[in-house]
């Protein structure tokens, strides 16, 4: 998928499946992000105490959703860490089923006609 995002010109980030810091743990998402080479947005779900440990365990980017009174506190320790916080998925959010086709996936996606430059909204986060 990441090379047929390339190859239509369109800027890729990476978003761990839901909750899978809450399933797998902190540390195995960032080792995750560690092998894959590139920024990975880690899905705490809605647990702000997962999104700590996986700021404290390296994660630069942290994705947690329905935490409105430590929020703040959140994004604080993310900024002195130079991590990012993140309070909802990007838009548009790809996913892909076991098995399929990333390419036609993507097409589906960004749409026929869609444009597909770098700074174009629809390939901004996605």
């Amino acid at each position: 998928m990441l090379a047929a995002a390339r190859a239509g010109g369109l800027s890729v980030q990476l978003v761990s499946a839901p909750g899978l810091a809450r399933f797998a743990g902190a540390g195995f998402c960032v080792a995750l992000e560690r092998l894959l080479g590139r920024p990975l947005l880690i899905d705490c779900a809605d647990e702000p105490g997962l999104a700590l440990a996986a700021l404290r365990a390296g994660a630069r980017r942290v994705l947690v959703r329905g935490a409105p009174g430590v929020e703040g506190a959140l994004f604080d320790i993310a900024r002195r860490l130079g991590a990012e916080l993140a309070t909802r998925p990007p838009s548009p959010l790809l996913v892909l089923a076991p098995g399929e086709d990333a390419a036609a996936a993507l097409g589906r996606t960004v749409g026929p006609g869609c444009a597909r430059g770098p700074s174009s909204p629809a390939s901004e986060r996605l």
